[in-house]
């Protein structure tokens, strides 16, 4: 059996091939791209020359008699064919209205050429054509109509053609040297390319789940190997990503968790370290039970937060009218904001429909509303809207309140993130986080805005989505 090549050469053969296609397209493209330039010069050459004549011969029958301006044109024609460049074979002619020749010199004298019936029926001003003169190459000839008659210009296309063939040839020449480099140079690429191969085996060897800052080398030549290495580096990226949210989570986690629980281990010591009478007994235990209370609701948005990421359960996602799960939600959290002395207020527009969990939604939006009756003065206002904009949802909670700092907008939606305003009020920053991650759920994104001493606007975006009603029940839950 004989013996394959090896990949190292079938990449540069595969390489070589490629590139000789794609040189050969190209220098066909830019052949004909500049046989069409140069031809084109030359028809305007002899354009632009026809219709100089033509003006000239207006001129002079305006101001001459019929045999001045002949003998004039004869001179004339004589002396641009003797100015001219011989290599350019420049030919010149006047022929009568009905297409005899009158006066001829150059490349034309004697050549009795008809004049193209369009343009002795005069349907045509100008015609441009080649035509074969009885030379190696064809003539380009303009005849365009003028006073009394016609004048015909015509110029040898041998200058052209052979600046055509030149290019040809320069391309034709360049070609072999070109491949040749490229299977040169394909070949000391392939086997650079397949030089990575021990060093990803190396390499990923050496990763493991206590080691995840090791990478695979990669040397961005872009072929399949570097592909190959550059996806595991991504795998490996997401992989450190991931553990170190779960060990940034568990560290904030633990810490959130441990001061409350410090706390009541503490007030627990203290309490048992001498005898009390059952009144403050009853105390120290119904304010450990408030704060058995505040850790509990924190473990539960942690599990919150662990099945949002999980996506939508299937068997929880139906068609949802925001409107009405809004004006739930709105009314329950009426009492509490006329409490603070805050005015909520919703509007929407009318059948407003997406796919989701309604529940979840109504955690988000519950979410919102709380956050902005929580951090709002008395006076203020908190205006809840909802309308379709396109093939998305608008959502808005807005709100006339102190505002965020510009500086904590961009770490607002982080998990445990929690301003300095925040540090005396009860929570564990984990109720936009939630908000956040109910959005992407549902395939949308929530944006923030907010000014200083103006009030801040939460925008919930979601996909539209016609559907049927559903009834949902109000709740809530604090950031």
């Amino acid at each position: 059996m004989p013996r394959r090549l090896s990949i190292g050469v079938r990449w540069a053969l595969r390489y070589t091939a490629v590139m000789a296609v794609t040189l050969g397209v190209f220098a066909l493209f830019v052949q004909g791209a500049v046989a069409r330039r140069i031809n084109r010069e030359a028809f305007l050459l002899t354009e632009v020359e026809a219709h100089a004549l033509v003006d000239s011969i207006r001129t002079q029958t305006d101001e001459h008699s019929a045999a001045e301006v002949r003998a004039w044109l004869a001179a004339r024609l004589v002396r641009e064919v003797e100015e001219a460049d011989p290599e350019l074979g420049l030919g010149l002619e006047f022929l009568d209205a009905e297409g005899r020749s009158v006066v001829a010199a150059g490349s034309l004298l004697g050549q009795a050429l008809p004049v193209p019936h369009d343009l002795l029926r005069g349907e045509q001003r100008r015609r441009t054509r080649a035509v074969n003169l009885g030379g190696e190459h064809a003539h380009l000839v303009t005849v365009e109509a003028a006073p009394g008659g016609f004048v015909r210009v015509a110029v040898d296309g041998q200058r052209y053609a052979e600046n055509v063939d030149h290019i040809r040839d320069v391309l034709l020449g360049a070609l072999p040297v070109v491949l040749l480099g490229t299977a040169l140079l394909g070949w000391g690429l392939a086997r650079g390319s397949l030089e990575p191969i021990a060093k990803i085996t190396r390499s990923a060897q050496r990763i493991t789940g206590s080691n995840l800052q090791e990478e695979i080398a990669t040397d961005d030549s872009g072929d399949e190997l570097d592909e190959l290495a550059g996806t595991l580096n991504q795998m490996i990226l997401r992989i450190r990503e991931n553990v170190e949210r779960i060990h940034r989570f568990n560290s904030n986690a633990a810490h959130e968790l441990s001061t409350p629980l410090n706390a009541i281990r503490n007030q627990l010591g203290v309490t048992l370290d001498r005898d009390r009478d059952a009144s403050e007994y009853r105390r120290v235990l119904e304010d450990a039970l408030d704060r058995v209370e505040h850790l509990s609701g924190a473990v539960e948005s942690m599990l919150r937060l662990s099945r949002t990421e999980a996506g939508l359960d299937p068997t929880r996602v139906s068609d949802v009218e925001l409107g009405v799960v809004l004006e739930a939600v709105v009314e329950f959290f009426a009492p509490v904001a006329a409490d603070r002395g805050i005015e909520l207020g919703f509007s929407g527009s009318d059948e407003v429909w997406v796919r989701g969990d309604p529940a979840w939604l109504q955690q988000a939006f519950s979410n919102l509303i709380d956050n902005a009756i929580k951090y709002g003065r008395r006076g203020d206002q908190i205006r809840v809207e909802v309308e379709a904009r396109g093939d998305q949802t608008a959502t808005r909670v807005a709100d006339t309140g102190p505002g965020i700092p510009a500086a904590e907008l961009e770490t607002i939606f982080d998990r445990f993130q929690r301003s300095n305003r925040d540090r005396s009020r009860p929570g564990f920053g984990l109720g936009l986080a939630l908000v956040r991650e109910i959005a992407s759920a549902h395939g949308g994104r929530v944006e923030v805005e907010s000014e200083a001493n103006k009030g801040t606007c939460f925008t919930l975006w979601l996909p539209n989505h016609p559907g049927g009603r559903i009834e949902p029940s109000p709740g809530g839950s604090s950031r």
